[in-house]
């Protein structure tokens, strides 16, 4: 029922006005539990990748689907929580649901699953191949990764109860260029860190489609090459004084700390 295309992702992409009115040639039902039947996720993220579903494309509503709030996304997910018991603490709200949807645009392929700001939408039924599913660590290792960065941020610094702690490839998967140099691979214990749900939203973003090195990039190594702050009065003299000199500004900024240094 749902043909399949490559994984090229939307960057950007402006909503669709919504169809109120279904296709009778299309079987919702039967589609949603064809892609249901086909998830490689976990037994519970299962869930909540059919109620995601199930919110951007709800029943006697046509494709393109309704605009759908991140704050209708929560609320669904929550009450699924609430009412299945799902999780070891399902009266708590979940915080995680973002990351289930990237994980449906990604692992799962519903590439026709788009955001524009904190707008969703399900614009069309393609899907596209599947991925590696995500691995997460065991308690014992991630209680060792934690320990390795003091229980914070690995970029900002920011530790609990402030921020959530998300578990984060260094070297994404998706890099096999990247990941084959690392001993022990993709899921070795030193290629883990801890994120915080902006910063590793960050990353995500950062990640797509670069091709940039990996190991000198400043999320995946923000101990080495962390970008660092330099205040706008120094930055706005530095421009003015590479402007005077004729020369590139990273090129002084560089030149400066070089000398600073030897």
């Amino acid at each position: 029922m749902a043909k399949k295309r490559s994984r090229a992702r939307r960057e950007a992409y402006v909503l669709l006005p919504p169809n109120p009115q279904p296709d009778p040639n299309v079987n919702r039902e039967a589609w949603l539990d064809q892609v249901y039947r086909s998830f490689v996720g976990t037994p519970v993220n299962k869930k909540y990748y059919r109620l995601i579903l199930e919110k951007t494309w709800p029943a006697a509503h046509g494709i393109p689907g309704p605009h759908v709030t991140e704050s209708e996304l929560r609320a669904g997910t929550n009450h699924l929580r609430r009412t299945e018991r799902i999780g070891r603490h399902p009266d708590e709200d979940y915080l995680d649901v973002f990351r289930r949807v990237r994980e449906l645009q990604g692992e799962e392929g519903v590439v026709g699953l788009v955001k524009d700001g904190k707008t969703y939408q399900l614009i069309d039924l393609t899907l596209a191949e599947k991925r590696v599913p995500r691995t997460a660590l065991s308690d014992e290792d991630w209680a060792r990764v934690l320990e390795r960065y003091g229980n914070r941020c690995a970029n900002c610094k920011r530790s609990p109860p402030e921020v959530q702690l998300q578990q984060d490839h260094k070297v994404p998967r998706l890099r096999p260029d990247k990941t084959a140099l690392l001993e022990g691979g993709v899921d070795a214990l030193e290629n883990w860190q801890p994120l915080c749900d902006e910063c590793n939203n960050f990353k995500s973003t950062s990640c797509r489609g670069c091709e940039l090195d990996c190991f000198e990039c400043p999320w995946a190594f923000p101990e080495k090459f962390k970008a660092l702050r330099i205040a706008p009065k120094m930055t706005a003299r530095l421009l003015e004084r590479a402007q005077e000199l004729g020369v590139d500004p990273d090129k002084l900024i560089d030149s400066i700390v070089e000398k600073y240094l030897t």
